[in-house]
Formats: structure tokens, C-alpha cells, sequence
């Protein structure tokens, strides 16, 4: 009697499939043995859970070794897919690699699939046919998901529960986002605790654990980890990003499962959808705009301080950063560097040959600057009658930016429909269609979301007269202990007034910002 093995896997999406379970795959394999006479020992069942795409995993590299070392001479496999799915097309071929293996190990393949012939010429044919089979069926099934998705998606509608982050709760009948008040307030307090009172991420995370309010789910308590991705996340401010990851398997080792690894989808392929917003655009925008400094303010690894670090920005375009050499602190554009510089066709870097600036130098002349216009209110007046008046450039320029943004939000329904009547005529292919849609779709996602910020910044502007009798008061808290203020409490200070510092062969411009929120 011939020494035979069963082989079995499944995947997560083959689970969801009738009929190609572990069990089902077993004791249809053990009747097919039973049925050709052959014995299999409990030893030589070999059932395991992993992609049909990858080659190199470890039930199948066990059935390799039986092979190879005698203790087998037949193996009964469900079908063709449980030992080899094709992840693109031109890789039917590999699954000749493993019947190769076993045929030179004297190894008889049986199939439950009655449709594969067991030997002869028609064999290699049958094979390769369906596993070609197998490998559009996967294709498909991904490519039907995935348009399923996307179109979902386009739709206003949201895809997946996933979505649902803390404050919401996801409702699969209408498939949307509802707002869960209870976590929502927690929310709101986060926002306001980090844009108003100015606590760090870590003083938040041991806010919310002193007050013992609000774990997020599944924690037990709270983590300054993860209070960036609460306080970046635009969905509190009512706009949710789908189609935002892709994922992409890479084997690391062979004999281990491919590691998944997830990138960030360009703004253009991700789809915005409308929620419902926890948090006003403006608290949300202050909140991103202060974890953007935070960002470009960490110091890891170094005990140096730099007053201006994440402010400065060279002529060229590229951002200045600090550095310190023999004890003397330098600024130098990031183009400096090789690194970091751009390059031209030919992959060369083109370094940028502005001069360093001394530290010393340039923190006095902006903090001397700002603390200068602080003591004399007069000037923050005038500021606001400027950015109040009807003629005054910085409102000419965002009305103009906002009537573009409408004027392209009004075409692209136009241009959806021209696309829509050429595809019906078949001038795009499906592959093309898509590409566009999703274009389109981008597209609108950013103009809506550029008209919402422009707006927001015109109402902004509509105020600021009204704020006008508040200046003072808010100078005179600025500047209060300016003597007794330490390197953060400066630092804080600049980053509050200052949008930028535009250096130019020696030359300061320094961009101010009024904190209309202060004076509220």
C-alpha cells in the first residue's frame, strides 16, 4: 500500500468560500486516499492557513521535505489553487515548480478536482490552464472588492467600520458615521485643552488619566502616543479621507509570511467624505498647524535649544534648520546638504550656496522684532484696520484663490460627464475610467477642502475689526515677565505671533500672525 499525505490551505478570503475549508479539504483528501488504496498517516496531514500567492511557506515547504526524503509517495490535493494561486498574470508557470519537485521525488499527485487529469499529456496542459484559472478568479474577486470600495466611497458613503474612530460610532445600514456624544466631549476637550490652554501631548495624556475620563477603546488608559493621531485626524472637523492606504506584501525570509507593509496613497487617489464635524475647521486647522511646529521643533537626541527651529525658511524655498559647531549655533538651508538638495535629469544633487547665518545673530533680530511691535499696540491696530479693509491685498488675494476654487468645483461635474458619455461610447477603457474618476474625484476633494479654509480665513478677517479695542489687553498679557521668561516660554511666544522668517542674502522678513483666537 502506498504511503500517501494529504494536503490542505486556506486564506482568509478562501475561508469566506464554500467548500475549500480545512476540514472539508481533509476528509474529501482522506476518501480520495481511501478510494486509490493509498494509507495516510496522521503524521503526514499537513493543514495550513496562508495565501495561495506565496511559494515559500511552511506547510508547503514540509510537503517538499516529506517528498525528498521518501516518506511519501502520493499526495491528494483538493484543487490546483490550494497549492498555488497566481498573483499576476505570466505566474501560472510556478506552479510547475512544486509539481516538479514532486515528480522528481517519485511523488503521484491526486486531485479531489475530478477535472485534472491525473497523468499523461493532457496533464501539463490541464495544469497550467487552471491555474491560470485560479489566478484571474483572485484577480477578479480583488478588482470587484476593490471598485466596490472606491465606488462606495464616491457615493458620499462610508466603507468600512474601520472608519469609525473614537467619538463615532459606524452605522451599517446607511453607512455613515454617527457621532457618540459621550466620547465626542472628550473630544472637544482634547482640542481645546491643546489649542487654548497650550498643554504638550504628554500633559494631555496625564490630564485625561488624572481625571480618569474617557479610555480609549480597547486601553486602559491614555498615551501621549497617540494624542497626535487624535488632534490630526480631519474627521473631527467633518471630513473623512477614504481610499487613503495601499498595502503591499514583501517577503522578508523565505519560509515566513510576507510582511504587510502599509504606505500613504497620494492626496489625489484618496476620497473625501463628508461627516459629521466634532470640532470647528478653525480649532481643528489651530491644532494642525501646532503639531506641525511640534513636529519640526523635537529635539531627539540633542540638548541644544534653538529658539527659531521649524520658523525659518531660505529664499530657495527649503526650510532653514539650526546646527551647532564647536559651540557656536549656525542656521543653513537644508538644500546645503546633499542629502536633501534636489537633482537634476542626470541625478545630480543642486546644492543650494547661500551662506550659514549665526544663530545668535538671527534669534536676537526676530525676538527684538516681535517684542518690539508687542510694546507698541499702535501697530497691531493699524495691522487689524488693514486686514478689516475691503481693498486690502491679503483679502483681495483670498477672495481671488476662493473664486478659482468655485470655478473649478462648477467644471468638474461637467468633466465627470463628458468622461461618463465617452465611456458609454467605448473611447476609455475600464482601466482608464477609473483612473480618471478617481482624478476627478481628487480633485474635487481638494478644492472643496482649499474653498473650506479660504473661507474660514475671510470670516476670520470680517472679525478682526471687531477685536480692534482688545489689542492692548492682549499685548500686555504677552509681554508680561518678559524678564522673568525662560527658553520655553519664549519659544512658545514666537511660535504663537510668528508664521515664518523668510531669510534672503541677509535679509529678514518676518511673517506675524495675529492671534485672533486670544482675543475672544
Amino acid at each position: 500500500m502506498k504511503r500517501a499525505g494529504v494536503y490542505a490551505r486556506v486564506s482568509t478570503s478562501d475561508q469566506r468560500e464554500e467548500g475549500t475549508s480545512l476540514d472539508t479539504q481533509r476528509d474529501e483528501g482522506l476518501a480520495k486516499a481511501s478510494e486509490l488504496g493509498w494509507d495516510v498517516s496522521a503524521n503526514h496531514i499537513i493543514l495550513e492557513d496562508w495565501t495561495g500567492t506565496d511559494l515559500q511557506r511552511p506547510g508547503l515547504t514540509r510537503l517538499m521535505d516529506l517528498a525528498r526524503s521518501g516518506a511519501i509517495s502520493g499526495v491528494v490535493i483538493h484543487t490546483l489553487d490550494r497549492l498555488y494561486r497566481p498573483e499576476s498574470d505570466g505566474d501560472e508557470w510556478r506552479v510547475f515548480e512544486v509539481l516538479q519537485v514532486l515528480e522528481d521525488a517519485g511523488v503521484e499527485v491526486a486531485w479531489v478536482d475530478p477535472s485534472i487529469p491525473p497523468s499523461g499529456p493532457l496533464s501539463s496542459i490541464f495544469t497550467f490552464l487552471d491555474a491560470w484559472r485560479a489566478g484571474r478568479e483572485r484577480r477578479a474577486i480583488v478588482e470587484r472588492m476593490t471598485r466596490g470600495r472606491l465606488e462606495k466611497a464616491r457615493r458620499g458613503k462610508v466603507v468600512s467600520s474601520a472608519s469609525a474612530s473614537y467619538g463615532y460610532r459606524f452605522d451599517a445600514e446607511t453607512s455613515t458615521l454617527v457621532v457618540q456624544e459621550d466620547e465626542a466631549k472628550v473630544v472637544r476637550l482634547l482640542f481645546h485643552l491643546y489649542t487654548q490652554e497650550r498643554l504638550s501631548v504628554i500633559q494631555l495624556a496625564d490630564r485625561l488619566n488624572r481625571l480618569g475620563i474617557g479610555r480609549p477603546r480597547g486601553g486602559v488608559r491614555w498615551h501621549a502616543s497617540g494624542m497626535g493621531r487624535f488632534l490630526g485626524n480631519e474627521a473631527y472637523a467633518g471630513t473623512l479621507w477614504q481610499n487613503r492606504w495601499q498595502r503591499t506584501k514583501v517577503v522578508t525570509r523565505p519560509g515566513q509570511r510576507p510582511v504587510v507593509k502599509t504606505t500613504s496613497r497620494p492626496k489625489s487617489e484618496q476620497i473625501a467624505v463628508d461627516v459629521p464635524a466634532i470640532v470647528a475647521r478653525e480649532v481643528f486647522e489651530a491644532a494642525r498647524k501646532r503639531l506641525r511646529e511640534n513636529l519640526a521643533l523635537a529635539r531627539r537626541n540633542t540638548k541644544r535649544q534653538y529658539l527659531l527651529s521649524g520658523l525659518v525658511r531660505h529664499s530657495c524655498g527649503s526650510r532653514i534648520g539650526p546646527k551647532s559647531v564647536n559651540g557656536v549655533v549656525y542656521y543653513r538651508c537644508y538644500k546645503n546638504d546633499r542629502s536633501r538638495a534636489d537633482v537634476n535629469a542626470r541625478g545630480e544633487p543642486q546644492l543650494c550656496r547661500s551662506e550659514w547665518i549665526n544663530g545668535r545673530e538671527i534669534e536676537a533680530a526676530v525676538w527684538d522684532t516681535v517684542i518690539g511691535v508687542l510694546q507698541s499696540p499702535e501697530l497691531l491696530e493699524r495691522e487689524l484696520e488693514s486686514l478689516a479693509n475691503p481693498n486690502s491685498t491679503t483679502r483681495e488675494a483670498l477672495e481671488a484663490e476662493l473664486a478659482q476654487m468655485r470655478d473649478r468645483l462648477e467644471t468638474l461635474p461637467r468633466e465627470e460627464r463628458r468622461l461618463m458619455e465617452g465611456y458609454r461610447k467605448g473611447l476609455y477603457p475600464d482601466y482608464m475610467m477609473r483612473e480618471e474618476m478617481d482624478r476627478v474625484s481628487g480633485e474635487r476633494a481638494a478644492a472643496e477642502q482649499s474653498s473650506r479654509e479660504l473661507e474660514t480665513q475671510l470670516a476670520r478677517l470680517d472679525r478682526a475689526l471687531s477685536h480692534k479695542g482688545r489689542v492692548q489687553d492682549l499685548a500686555r498679557r504677552l509681554t508680561g515677565g518678559l524678564e522673568r521668561m525662560d527658553f520655553n516660554d519664549r519659544r512658545e511666544l514666537l511660535r504663537l505671533l510668528v508664521d515664518e522668517v523668510i531669510y534672503d542674502a541677509g535679509l529678514l522678513t518676518i511673517k506675524t500672525v495675529l492671534p485672533l483666537e486670544q482675543l475672544q
